[in-house]
């Protein structure tokens, strides 16, 4: 999950993750991730799947401290969350939850490298959202089959022990940036780190 927030040229992010204690990919995972479990950056989970439940407790409860204005959730995840997501109001009907598609990742490509160009990201020292991050890789669509489009999607640069979730929920976070609205004030004295 990725709480964006956006000042102006800023984004900023908050970034959770989970990590299922009987995946398969555990032995493979070389992170520190009980530390990171520790620092709270990620939810241990004793079992072979993340409830979605998980998910929209967690989402729950930031709109507590945040006026969540929408969800963005890929195709793939969409049928597992969309049941607890409408149980916390988020569903096509009330027109706050969108479903990403391959050709939106496309179109936000480029407005993600500026971002990153222009050092406006601002996530501080979150080692869990770098390592995913550092994890993904361009690609040219169509470019295997001889068909270069000319345009780009995200993949993994290292597909089995390394994941980029926690990156492509930046990603989808800021697809639906449009849906913030604009800031009324701004804290200068919160001890951000740019990277």
């Amino acid at each position: 999950v990725d709480l964006h927030f956006r000042d102006g040229d800023l984004r900023y992010k908050i970034s959770h993750s989970w990590l299922c204690l009987q995946s398969a990919d555990l032995k493979r995972l070389k992170i520190p991730w009980q530390q990171w479990a520790d620092e709270g950056r990620l939810t241990l989970v004793d079992d072979v799947e993340i409830g979605p439940e998980l998910i929209a407790n967690y989402i729950f409860e930031k709109m507590k401290l945040y006026d969540i204005k929408g969800v963005a959730v890929d195709g793939y995840r969409y049928a597992l969350l969309s049941r607890a997501l409408k149980e916390i109001g988020f569903d096509k009907e009330h027109k706050n939850l969108y479903l990403v598609r391959p050709s939106d990742i496309m179109k936000i490509v480029p407005v993600i490298d500026s971002i990153f160009v222009n050092q406006c990201f601002v996530w501080g020292d979150n080692p869990l959202l770098r390592w995913a991050t550092n994890n993904t890789k361009l690609i040219a669509s169509g470019k295997k089959q001889g068909t270069d489009t000319g345009n780009f999607y995200y993949g993994k640069i290292e597909g089995k022990s390394r994941k980029t979730d926690p990156f492509m929920a930046a990603v989808h976070s800021t697809i639906i940036e449009d849906w913030l609205d604009e800031p009324t004030s701004s804290y200068n004295d919160i001890p951000v780190i740019t990277i």
